[in-house]
């Protein structure tokens, strides 16, 4: 049975869609319960590929998804990722290759890995989906179990377990990688390959994703140095949140160096047109005669004023005052945001309030 499912609104991906076909579910001996079957939506691995390595899904032709229950345990990282992605062999027929170089057969419902994993391994697929992106056809298969890695025990955290910052500034963070002696090889080695990068780098129109390609594997090869030099930043990474997060400092880092390679000197000048129509906008919208009825927001939040708003204003500023790479900048949207959320929620508290307050007058004058 084939079943069509165009917008699926959990897709991670506006510009895909999906079409699926599923198979009976085969359970391997390793397995003590059955599977319950799962939304290709709604399913870790897809939903961490696409948010953090959509470039490796969208150049792949067949992605392997292990069902969520059986990566409890596991960290998903890019090399996870990559040995989970494939296109189709130019040696032979129903033979897949990863980017890694891992080797994989398939002969359904039976996917066999072939070379370049640590042991063999059989595992069976449980679903068939088929993924769009723009006109590239992407085939799923929803498997039992990961092809390679099994799950980790949960693990005692010491107390000498480094908490690794969540807020995102280039300064700070460079200043928490450097204050690791343990460190050191792996923050020079970074300095080097950024500094050839910067030696040596020219945008040109049209090969976006090789530049990609290059700042990706400069922050994740500082990663992987960081984490085999450092004891105390490998255990903390064995939690999924922990390992993310140093991930996303250590790129924002390697984007911190770049900022004026890579958009001052390349990107600023392309972009001016694109940035003078943002302003003009930005202008238009920011009288003090527009009121916010006239964006059709709803009572009682129509009535606010700008002055409510001043803490937003002044944290959305510094997006375009700071050189700050844009994870930085993410993070100030976001806490832009949040200060929005609080604004709107204590003035429509504050007018609760008054007009509790303004009833009990109006019952007591009453009686």
């Amino acid at each position: 049975m084939t079943q069509a499912r165009g917008g699926v609104s959990q897709n991670p991906s506006p510009t895909s869609s999906i079409t699926s076909r599923s198979r009976p579910t085969s359970i391997g001996p390793h397995l003590t319960t059955p599977l319950e079957p799962e939304e290709l939506e709604n399913n870790r691995f897809y939903r961490y590929n696409r948010m953090h390595f959509n470039l490796i899904f969208s150049r792949s032709s067949v992605v392997c998804v292990p069902h969520s229950r059986s990566l409890e345990g596991l960290i998903l990282t890019k090399d996870f990722i990559e040995t989970h992605s494939y296109n189709p062999s130019p040696y032979y027929q129903g033979q897949y290759q990863a980017a890694n170089g891992k080797v994989i057969s398939i002969e359904l419902p039976i996917i066999s890995t072939m070379s370049g994993f640590k042991e063999p391994r059989i595992v069976y697929v449980m679903a068939e989906e088929w993924v769009y992106i723009k006109r590239k056809k992407i085939r799923v298969f929803m498997i039992e179990r990961a092809l390679e890695g099994d799950p980790l025990p949960p693990q005692p955290r010491s107390p000498n377990t480094l908490s690794i910052p969540t807020v995102r500034n280039s300064k700070t963070d460079l200043d928490f990688l450097n204050m690791l002696p343990e460190n050191a090889e792996a923050m020079i080695e970074l300095q080097l390959g950024i500094q050839k990068f910067v030696n040596t780098y020219v945008y040109i129109r049209g090969f976006n994703a090789y530049t990609v390609d290059k700042i990706q594997h400069m922050y994740a090869k500082a990663y992987m140095t960081i984490l085999q030099k450092n004891s105390r930043l490998r255990e903390a990474c064995l939690v999924q949140s922990e390992h993310d997060h140093l991930l996303e400092l250590v790129e924002n880092v390697v984007m911190g160096f770049l900022y004026d390679k890579i958009w001052v000197q390349s990107l600023r000048t392309i972009l001016q047109s694109q940035d003078s129509y943002l302003d003009s906008i930005c202008s238009a919208y920011a009288r003090e005669s527009i009121t916010l009825n006239r964006y059709a927001v709803s009572h009682p939040m129509c009535d606010m004023d700008l002055g409510s708003f001043q803490a937003a204003i002044a944290c959305l500023r510094r997006v375009d005052t700071e050189t700050e790479p844009p994870i930085s900048k993410l993070a100030c949207v976001r806490m832009t945001l949040d200060l929005i959320t609080t604004a709107v929620s204590d003035y429509i508290h504050s007018t609760s309030v008054n007009a509790i307050d303004d009833g009990k007058s109006s019952c007591s004058l009453a009686f």
